[in-house]
């Protein structure tokens, strides 16, 4: 799996010292740097954990590889021992996606008392960490400690076989199986500076990658901190996603797919709010003249997409 690699630090460079000078130095400067080494993850620590909390996180436990791994809302999660590598998250399914970290090879994870992983490496304009929440959901998380840092990162994706991702209408991505039916979502993109105020930030899919782009300008304040998070198809979305007593998820795939600008479906769908609102109101019918009455004209339009209408009409009554 292709990750982006951050740009290593040179070698330090030392010269001129007879062998006294070096043995008197030596203990205090490796002393120092293990300092400024743990005084840098602190802070890059404190940082993801202003922006996200800390409130719901479940703590992963470390294997003798260095790995570590978390179970949490019928999920197993399994994060890298080092910042180049990916997490996985296999959801009660069995089904299973990997995600790559933009992070360095020589970053090793540290976990916090409260559950965040923190690929740290003080020389680098960037860090990675990770988190698992009690729910399941798992989050990819950047910062940017200044402004030499880059402004787009690349998250290798395996998915399940047959499974494509789409962008949705709120900017975040929907993971569809090869049947349409939804796998899992990464939440829309959201990006903090050091005061907490918002920064402008999205995702694109390119070449099997999530990339994700934050656009700072010369009022940011750093570090910055950015988040791609998964959450697969048995969570809750925000917004009024409906259980999976409804076969919502499939409902939501054909819905997601059909939701192309320019087309009849595209501009129903908009019309009703999203493909989120739309499925939150239909969560509230039974039958397909409920369907009718809620949607006004958008339901003939809607009904007349086949795999819409396979998806989401075709078991009301």
């Amino acid at each position: 799996m292709t990750t982006s690699a951050l740009t290593k630090a040179p070698s330090a460079r030392i010269a001129g010292l007879t062998a006294a000078a070096l043995l008197a130095c030596t203990v205090p400067a490796l002393a120092a740097t293990d300092a400024t080494a743990a005084d840098t993850t602190t802070a890059d620590t404190l940082a993801v954990e202003k922006a996200t909390g800390t409130d719901s996180l479940a703590v992963p436990r470390t294997r003798a590889d260095g790995t570590l791994i978390a179970e949490a809302g019928g999920s197993r999660v399994e994060l890298p021992a080092m910042g180049s590598g990916a997490f996985t998250v296999t959801d009660s399914t069995g089904k299973r996606l990997r995600v790559g970290l933009p992070g360095s090879s020589a970053a090793t994870a540290r976990v916090t008392p409260n559950g965040t992983v923190v690929y740290s490496r003080p020389a680098d304009s960037v860090d990675v960490a990770a988190q698992v929440g009690e729910d399941g959901s798992a989050s990819a998380l950047i910062t940017m400690k200044d402004a030499a840092a880059p402004k787009e990162y690349r998250f290798a994706l395996d998915l399940p076989s047959g499974a494509r991702a789409l962008l949705d209408e709120d900017g975040g991505v929907l993971v569809l199986d090869g049947s349409g039916e939804l796998v899992g979502t990464f939440q829309a993109p959201w990006a903090k500076d050091a005061t907490g105020k918002p920064v402008p930030t999205s995702y694109r899919i390119e070449g099997g990658e999530l990339v994700q782009s934050v656009h700072t300008d010369a009022s940011t304040a750093y570090p910055v901190v950015a988040d791609p998070k998964w959450w697969d198809k048995t969570k809750e979305i925000a917004g009024g996603m409906v259980s999976d007593t409804w076969n919502s998820m499939k409902c939501g795939g054909a819905l997601a797919a059909a939701f192309h600008p320019g087309t009849a479906s595209y501009k129903a769908i908009k019309a009703a709010g999203g493909v989120k609102k739309l499925l939150a109101v239909l969560s509230g019918v039974n039958s397909k003249r409920g369907a009718a009455s809620a949607l006004g004209s958008g339901f003939t339009t809607l009904f007349g997409v086949k795999s819409i209408k396979k998806a989401c009409f075709d078991d009301l009554k």
